[in-house]
């Protein structure tokens, strides 16, 4: 029955940390940033989709428009954008990023 006991606290923990970031010393905290474009363009560097970096890590952003449309702005939730009026500039990642997406106009 003390078994049975055990394993329930150490359930408990388990479900209990679920939710939480555990540092482990000697590993890098990472964040995650999703990178898309908006009709008329893309994003060359890094290109689109869920990226993986370093904290602190400062990465470029490069959009590319299509014939007929210009470079509009990037519109992002990221605190650290360099120049969002840019079509190239660097991003610096501090938390994780649930949009940057360049856009375009005709």
């Amino acid at each position: 029955m003390r078994k049975f006991g055990i394993l329930i606290v150490l359930l408990a923990l388990v479900i209990g940390m679920a939710g939480c970031v555990i540092s482990i010393p000697g590993s890098t905290v990472q964040y995650t940033v999703k990178i898309s474009s908006a009709v008329g363009g893309i994003v060359s560097e890094p290109g689109e989709g869920l990226f993986r970096y370093p904290a602190g890590e400062v990465i470029e952003l490069v959009a590319d428009p299509e014939i007929g449309y210009e470079f509009a702005g990037w519109v992002t939730n990221a605190d650290i954008i360099a120049d969002v009026h840019n079509a190239t500039t660097t991003l610096t990642l501090n938390k994780d990023y649930y949009f940057v997406i360049a856009t375009f106009s005709d």
